[in-house]
Parts: structure tokens; sequence; C-alpha cells
């Protein structure tokens, strides 16, 4: 599934302007405003489109997770341990198969809601059968493919982002992988602009392919897993930027941001605007 979308994803093509690279930190439009350390959820996912959210926490507001919320770091815990636990065995010498039934024995201890473990047998399952078809036909343990499933740490300070970023993996040369729940549209690919930005301001080489890992179907069924592609070109990263300006100016404006006409139930302040005055 992933080799797939890498295979399609370096089939793009497209040009992205010098000036729009993230080692240009020191230079408009990548260098920032202000230095405020800024998360790239904050600025591309716009839960709040007055950016009242990045307001209330930054005054110590804590927010309250909704469901949506939760079952996306259940997904995330998912994913990477089913990763973890996999290539710890392989790496002890099981094979994939015997890495996949132990794993599966395993799976009902694990705490977790129904669909959480048939999404972990699911993941274990398609990932043994890769590292054994890699092993068949090409040689070696298989075990390669596996590390890119990391959480790896990014430094985006340069760029008035945080020196603390994660992103959920990085594949190859150049590609940024990021796991979500649900819908996201196109947030999630401005999202991808941010962490490729980052890497770039902080290693110097260019990162122009993302992709993201669309969990979606729980917690009422089976879990579906789709693949999306994306090319990081010119348009994602001007919006982006234009996104971290925009809440730079609102940190910086010493201003309340009006609640927005619509609040989506997926905000972690939902009940801070509704249910009191934020303060």
């Amino acid at each position: 599934m992933l080799r797939r979308a890498l295979r399609r994803v370096r089939s793009y093509s497209g040009e992205v302007p010098g000036e729009l690279r993230g080692w240009r930190w020191d230079e408009p439009p990548v260098r920032p405003r202000a230095y405020l350390g800024l998360g790239v959820s904050e600025v591309a996912y716009a839960y709040c489109p007055t950016f009242r959210d990045l307001w209330l926490r930054r005054r110590g507001v804590v927010g309250e997770a909704s469901g949506p919320v939760l079952i996306g770091r259940t997904v995330h815990e998912v994913f990477h341990r089913a990763a973890w636990d996999l290539r710890r065995l392989l790496s002890r010498g099981l094979s994939p198969w015997e890495a996949y039934y132990k794993l599966y024995g395993w799976s009902y201890r694990l705490g977790l809601p129904r669909w959480a473990v048939d999404l972990y047998r699911s993941l274990t399952l398609m990932w043994a059968g890769e590292s054994a078809a890699s092993g068949l036909f090409y040689g070696g343990e298989g075990v390669g493919w596996l590390p890119w499933l990391s959480e790896y740490r990014v430094d985006g300070s340069l760029l008035g982002l945080s020196s603390r970023l994660r992103v959920d993996a990085l594949e190859g040369a150049g590609v940024v992988v990021e796991v979500k729940y649900g819908g996201g549209g196109r947030r999630h690919a401005v999202g991808l602009a941010g962490y490729a930005l980052a890497l770039e301001s902080e290693f110097e080489v260019p990162y122009d392919y993302g992709i993201i890992v669309r969990v979606s179907g729980v917690p009422e069924g089976r879990p579906s897993v789709r693949v999306e592609p994306f090319f990081i070109g010119a348009e994602l990263r001007r919006e982006f930027l234009e996104r971290r300006d925009e809440a730079i100016d609102v940190l910086l404006s010493g201003m309340e941001p009006p609640r927005p006409a619509r609040c989506p139930r997926s905000c972690l302040f939902y009940s801070v605007c509704n249910g009191g005055d934020g303060r």
C-alpha cells in the first residue's frame, strides 16, 4: 500500500520556487514576523477560523478533547505500536509469520477498543506480508521498510514554529508521512507543507512529497485505511506561510479574537467558547 503510494507520488512533477524553500528561513516570505513557537496543527488545521483556539491556549486555557480527537490519538497509538512490536520481533530473528501470530495473540491484552484491536491486527498482517515478500523476492531480512513509522522530531524554530515538532514518519528521500483519522481535506495537505518547510530549514535538503495515511470507518465499524499522496508545491507552501503569519498577527495584536459564526465540534475549546466566556 505505502510502496504503491510512493511510486505514485514520485511520478508527480513540478517546480518549487527557491524563495519557498525552508532553508531560505532568513528571507521573506519564509522568514516569520515573530518567533512564537507555533505548532504545525495550530497553523494549518484551522479548527477555529479566527485563531481563537490558539489565543486561548496561549493564555493557559486547557481544552477538552472531543470524541474525534480521542479516536485520532488512539489511531496514532495503534500505528506506532504495531510497527514497533513487529519490528522488534523481526529483529529478534522471528519469521514474518511467526511474528504476526505472536502479535495476534498479544492483541487480546492490548487494552484497546475492539476497532483498535482490529486495526492493529490488520496492520501487522499487512506489514508481515510485505516483509515476507521483500525477503522472498529481494533477499535479506525484509525489515528495512518498517522504520518509516517513527515520530521524527523536527526543529522548526527558524520558521517561527516549535523546536519540538513531531512528524509521524519520514520515508526515503524527501517524503513526509502523516497519519490522520477521518476527513480533513486540504488542511492536512497544508500541514505537510509546514513539516516540509521545517525539515528543509533544519537539514537544507528538499522535501517535495507528502503522504497522508487516512483511517476511517471507526469506531462504528471496521477500520478502513486510505493513502493519499501529494506534491508539496508552491501553492501549499504559500498557504501554510500565509496562515502562519495570520496566526502570528493574532497573537501580536493583543486583541481577543471573536468567536466564529459557527464553532466546529471537534475544537478542543468548543465548550469554553459555548459554555463560558473563555477568560
